[in-house]
């Protein structure tokens, strides 16, 4: 009786044949691991590529001996910010080296050239001081001064307008004049009639009250009549008479206008 062969088994022997031809298959092809870039042929890495730099070597020996130095040289700081410049050409670099160089070597020295300087300037500021403090003093001097003579001229101004009233004969020295000073000015004139000290309105008032005492008119009237003296004399009073009731009106209109 011929034997029996089961599909199963030829199922299985097939697949151990197969099996075996795909790990034959797999050891003739060695594993080659797969790459990020295909090379070319004629390529070179970079590292190999690029040339020797006899400045740029010097330049790095340079910065690691300064590296060793760090935490002694106070100009640390300064080479390895121009280090890090690219618009300092190879003849500004090395400058710049040679003189940091020179500022190591000769450090005491240079410090002592910025004390020297910074007490310069010290002196330099404190004589400024001195000098506003004084225009300062000058300036307090001149305002006590101008008020001295205000409450001068003032006491005198009254004590004059109070003898005018009364006198039978009148001289040119007896003539009261609202001004500071000698000079028939606007200025002196202001001076002598504004008040800082009152308002306003007080202020006006004053005015008011000179415009009346000055009027050309009025006083011819009231006062002229008593005078004795030159016919300069009365010509030159009345020369002033007319400038005081002008300045009075100009500056009655510059405090209306402002």
């Amino acid at each position: 009786m011929p034997k029996l062969r089961f599909k199963d088994d030829d199922k299985k022997k097939k697949k151990d044949k197969h099996r075996h031809s795909h790990h034959k298959r797999h050891k003739e092809k060695p594993y080659k691991p797969p790459t990020l870039y295909e090379e070319e042929s004629g390529w070179v890495p970079p590292s190999t590529s690029t040339k020797y730099d006899p400045d740029q070597a010097w330049r790095e020996r340079l910065f690691e001996a300064m590296i060793d130095d760090e935490g002694q040289d106070p100009f640390y700081s300064q080479y390895t910010e121009s280090y890090h410049q690219p618009t300092m050409d190879d003849e500004e670099y090395r400058q710049y080296i040679v003189d940091g160089m020179y500022r190591r070597k000769h450090a005491d020295e240079i410090a002592e050239k910025e004390r020297r300087k910074a007490e310069k300037e010290k002196r330099k500021q404190e004589k400024e001081r001195a000098r506003k403090e004084q225009e300062r003093l000058e300036r307090v001097y001149q305002q006590l001064e101008t008020q001295r003579k205000q409450e001068s001229s003032k006491a005198s101004f009254i004590e004059k307008w109070n003898k005018l009233e009364s006198l039978q004969t009148i001289h040119k020295k007896d003539v009261p004049w609202p001004m500071i000073g000698r000079e028939f000015t606007l200025e002196a004139v202001r001076q002598f009639v504004i008040d800082p000290t009152l308002s306003e309105a007080e202020n006006k008032k004053n005015v008011r009250k000179e415009q009346a005492r000055y009027h050309p008119d009025k006083f011819v009237t009231r006062y002229m009549k008593r005078f004795e003296g030159s016919d300069k004399e009365k010509e030159r009073v009345m020369t002033h008479i007319n400038e005081i009731s002008g300045f009075l009106n100009e500056l009655w209109s510059q405090m209306n206008t402002t």
